[in-house]
C-alpha cells in the first residue's frame, strides 16, 4: 500500500517552521521590523520562491534601507549568512537562512568542527553546572529574568564569577538591577551584555556585597535626584555639567544646604533673565557666611537616615581596617617564605587556567578542566603542609572580620540584619546623646 498525502497548492495554505531558538533567544530581543523582515523571508525560501530586497520593503511598508539593516542585525546574530553576487557590490546578495539548532547545539547539519566545539560547550556548561552555588545563582537569575538562560549566558555568567570574582548575590542583584530599570532596560537580547557592564563597573570600584552596592546606588541616584531637582526649579530640561555638580555637591556636602534651602534660593532667581548655577552659587555662598538658610535642625527621619549612614560608615572601616591586616600579614609572611608566595601565584594561575578551559568549549575541555582541578589540589595541599611545617595556621592570611556572621556588612547572608548591627547603632546613638 502506497501512502501519499495532499500537497496544497497555495502558498499561504503551507506552513513556516520557525525554530524554538530563533524565538526565545533572537527574536525577544530584536526590533519588530526586523523580525517581520526575517518571518516574511523565511516563508518564500521555504517555498523556494523568489525575493527580492525591494519585494519585501514594498510587501511590508518598510523602506529598501531597513530591509538592509534587518539583514545586517541577523547576520551579526550568527542567523544568516550573506552571499554576494559580486563582491564589489555590497548591495546585491543572497541571503541563507542557517539552522539554528546546528549552531548552538551541533546538529547533523553541523560541520564536523562545529559539532565538537558544540558537544565541547555543552559538556563545559555541564561540568560549569556541577558546581552548586554556580547552579544555584543560575536558576535564581532565570528566576529573575523570567527565561532559561542560554549557554552563551550561561558562560558570560560564570566568567563573572571566575574572572571579576563577583559574588553571586551581586550577580544576581544585578540582573534584579537591570529589570526593575524600566524604560532604560535592555532588550532581552541584549540583557547579559548589559548587566556584564554592570557587574564589571561594580568591581571595578570595590563593591563586592549587595549591602556595599545598594550604598552606592543610593548615594548616586541621590545626587543624580538634586542635579536634576535643581536644573528644572531654573527652568533647564538637560543633566548637569561636571563643574555644575561639583558645585551643587558643595552646597550639600560642604555648606550643609538641605534642597528646600536650595529650592528657595532658586525662587530668588525668577526675576532675572537667564538664571544659571552662578548665580544660585552666589546666593548660597552669602547665605553661609551669614549663617543663614541652612540645613535645620535634624528631625527624626533625617536623623535616622544619618544614623543608619553612620553605622554603615563604621562597618565600611571595619572591613577595610581588616583587610589592610590581612594583606599586611600576606606581604610579611611573603617576604619570610618566598616559596608561599610561589605557590598561592600557581595556585591562582591554574583557578584562571581552570576557568578558561571550562569555557573554551573545546573537544578536550573537560579533560583539561579535570587534570586543572588535580594541580590545583595538589597545590593546596603543598601549600597546608608548608603553612603547617613553618608554625603558621591555615587560615593566617585570611581577613579576619570583627562578626564573623556577617563579614562587617550588618547583613548577613539571607539578607537579614546581623545582631552585631544593633550594638553598632547603640553606639552611634550613644555618642550623639
Amino acid at each position: 500500500m502506497n501512502f501519499k498525502k495532499e500537497q496544497p497548492t497555495e502558498y499561504y495554505l503551507n506552513d513556516t517552521h520557525v525554530e524554538n531558538i530563533f524565538i526565545n533567544e533572537m527574536m525577544t530581543g530584536a526590533p519588530g521590523d526586523y523580525v517581520k523582515v526575517y518571518l516574511f523571508a523565511l516563508m518564500y525560501a521555504e517555498l523556494g520562491l523568489i525575493m527580492r530586497n525591494e519585494d519585501v520593503a514594498k510587501n511590508l511598508s518598510l523602506s529598501i534601507e531597513d530591509v538592509l539593516k534587518a539583514w545586517s542585525y541577523w547576520e551579526e546574530f550568527g542567523v544568516i549568512r550573506k552571499h554576494y553576487e559580486d563582491p564589489e557590490n555590497r548591495l546585491r546578495y543572497e541571503v541563507e537562512f542557517l539552522n539554528l539548532k546546528a549552531m548552538v547545539y551541533g546538529g547533523r547539519k553541523a560541520k564536523a568542527t562545529d559539532r565538537r566545539r558544540a558537544d565541547g560547550l555543552a559538556q563545559g556548561i555541564k561540568d560549569l553546572l556541577a558546581d552548586d552555588e554556580l547552579r544555584a545563582m543560575c536558576r535564581e537569575v532565570e528566576s529573575v529574568v523570567g527565561a532559561p538562560l542560554s549557554p552563551e549566558d550561561l558562560q558570560a555568567v560564570a566568567s563573572w564569577a571566575a574572572d571579576l570574582g563577583a559574588a553571586s548575590p551581586v550577580i544576581i542583584f544585578a540582573f534584579r538591577y537591570a529589570a526593575e530599570r524600566k524604560n532604560n532596560a535592555p532588550p532581552p537580547g541584549r540583557r547579559t551584555h548589559y548587566v556584564g557592564k554592570i557587574v564589571s563597573s561594580w568591581t571595578e570600584k570595590g563593591l563586592r556585597t549587595v549591602e556595599e552596592v545598594k550604598k552606592y546606588l543610593e548615594e548616586n541616584d541621590n545626587r543624580h535626584y538634586r542635579y536634576r531637582r535643581v536644573l528644572k526649579a531654573l527652568g533647564m530640561a538637560r543633566n548637569a555639567t561636571e563643574e555644575e555638580r561639583r558645585i551643587m555637591d558643595h552646597w550639600f556636602d560642604g555648606l550643609g544646604f538641605d534642597m528646600d534651602a536650595v529650592l528657595e534660593a532658586c525662587k530668588r532667581s525668577s526675576g532675572i533673565t537667564s538664571p544659571n548655577i552662578n548665580y544660585i552659587n552666589s546666593i548660597m555662598k552669602d547665605w553661609a557666611e551669614k549663617g543663614h538658610g541652612g540645613a535645620a535642625e535634624p528631625g527624626p527621619a533625617k536623623r535616622g537616615k544619618k544614623q543608619l549612614a553612620d553605622v554603615l560608615g563604621r562597618y565600611e572601616a571595619l572591613r577595610e581596617k581588616a583587610e589592610r591586616e590581612a594583606d599586611t600579614r600576606r606581604q610579611e609572611l611573603y617576604a619570610r617564605l618566598p616559596e608561599l608566595k610561589r605557590i598561592d601565584e600557581d595556585i591562582r594561575r591554574l583557578n584562571i587556567d581552570r576557568s578558561k578551559a571550562m569555557l573554551s568549549g573545546a573537544g578536550n575541555a573537560r579533560g583539561d578542566a579535570e587534570a586543572l582541578r588535580r594541580k590545583i589540589s595538589d597545590m593546596q595541599s603543598e601549600r597546608a603542609v608548608f603553612l603547617t611545617e613553618h608554625g603558621f595556621r591555615l587560615d593566617c592570611m585570611d581577613i579576619q572580620y570583627a562578626c564573623k556572621e556577617c563579614k562587617d556588612t550588618g547583613t548577613r547572608d539571607d539578607g537579614t540584619r546581623c545582631s552585631c548591627f544593633a550594638k553598632r547603632l547603640a553606639e552611634v546613638q550613644a555618642k550623639e546623646a
